[in-house]
């Protein structure tokens, strides 16, 4: 790989790790932020901690469509653009200058429909390697995510309680400008004209994205395995909103923010060292399906102990330790089922659909979560999160059936 081509694809790096960054800072800012200022019930905190995926699910696929017809580049700086006014608008709620329920809906809101730097990233690295160096460029916009959700919630609760709320979040704005400056001065389009004018004869039907839904989950294997990994994105997201809730109550520890920070970042630990470091050798020791399966049932006693720690810390440790480890297993495991089940010419599509609803599994679960937190007490996110994924498990069981297998075994 050439300097000129590392370059570039550090500077993606940097955009997808800013992004994840600022995305991360938020998480053990926003759920306490919303209680204790704006008296927001368990409800409207959960679906302000999940709007950001409902608009990305919702508008993922038309930036899509956009970065084929105008380039990677353009998409990339205007979203850029787009995050960085939107962190300003977020920081001045949660300094306070503007604390509404109203704008912190509109500046959540507002990022999820920016957020189309992830998606042209990810083509633009596809652009610019060769089929060999492929699978290195997406390793390296993985590290990105994983980097960015082990830093940003540790980032985020130590500044709001050594400062203020806003400015972790006014510290993402300023990052997300650095990207936006470096995007421009090094990136260059990396889809060629001839492509453009090709996408801009097909034209955008909204029936089409249906019909590829449909044909997806009808898919045989595939189908069945993007509903797991729609259950397993789902359930994780349950406690997006609620954890803080729990962990900073009565009912749980009584930390304090930065403390609670500490947890995420834990969390993020186990998750990069699981998938980092034990993965490969557990494939390699055992079938992958097998895996997957502990995976899955490893997640659910993990979610479903934590409202039983009864204020002990080192049970609270555990059980986030079992929820990250299963985690770790089973949403990489889950990709790479859905992409070896898939054939190549459909890739593309298949993969891009499975992230489409992981995003609106991102807005169910805390949605949910603050919905049964409010109605039903502190432990119901867990509890039915671990429900959730003990009939996965259960489910699961199906791969070891002949005909995934055969399949399996083949790629």
């Amino acid at each position: 790989m050439d300097a000129e081509k590392s370059k570039k694809i550090f500077v993606i790096f940097l955009v997808v790790f800013i992004d994840l960054l600022g995305f991360g800072i938020l998480i053990p800012i926003l759920p306490i932020f919303s209680q204790t200022t704006l008296h927001m019930s368990e409800s409207q905190i959960g679906l302000v901690a999940g709007i950001f995926s409902l608009m990305q699910f919702i508008f993922s696929p038309l930036w899509g469509r956009l970065s084929d017809i105008y380039g990677r580049k353009p998409i990339i700086i205007f979203s850029l653009i787009g995050n960085v006014f939107s962190y300003i608008l977020l920081g001045l709620v949660l300094h306070g200058v503007f604390a509404t329920v109203f704008l912190l809906f509109l500046s959540r809101s507002l990022a999820g429909f920016f957020s189309a730097n992830i998606g042209a990233a990810m083509a633009y690295i596809s652009d610019i390697t060769t089929p060999q160096e492929r699978s290195k460029g997406m390793g390296i916009i993985g590290t990105a995510f994983s980097l960015g959700f082990v830093f940003g919630p540790f980032i985020g609760g130590v500044l709001a309680k050594r400062y203020d709320y806003g400015t972790p979040i006014f510290l993402s704005a300023a990052l997300s400008l650095i990207s936006l400056i470096l995007a421009i001065i090094i990136l260059k389009e990396s889809l060629p004209d001839d492509l453009r004018r090709q996408a801009k004869l097909v034209s955008i039907k909204l029936r089409d994205g249906w019909d590829r839904f449909v044909k997806a989950i009808k898919h045989p294997n595939v189908g069945f395995l993007i509903i797991l990994y729609f259950i397993s994105t789902f359930s994780i997201a349950n406690i997006y909103a609620t954890f803080q809730l729990y962990a900073e109550s009565k009912a749980g520890f009584e930390l304090d923010i930065e403390q609670i920070s500490y947890l995420f970042a834990y969390l993020g630990i186990i998750g990069a060292l699981t998938q980092g470091v034990l993965l490969r050798p557990l494939v390699k020791w055992f079938d992958e399906r097998k895996v997957y399966i502990a995976g899955n049932f490893i997640m659910a006693i993990g979610l479903g102990t934590i409202p039983l720690s009864h204020h002990s810390i080192p049970l609270l440790m555990v059980s986030c330790l079992l929820m990250g480890f299963g985690n770790g297993l089973n949403i990489p495991i889950g990709l790479s089922l859905i992409s070896k089940f898939t054939e190549r010419h459909e890739q593309g599509g298949i993969l891009g659909l499975n992230q489409s609803l992981a995003s609106l599994a991102r807005f169910m679960g805390p949605s949910w979560g603050g919905f049964v937190y409010q109605f039903l007490g502190f432990f119901a996110p867990f509890f039915t999160g671990g429900i959730v994924m003990l009939i996965a498990t259960g489910m699961s069981f199906k791969l070891l059936h002949d005909r995934f297998r055969h399949k399996s075994s083949s790629n």
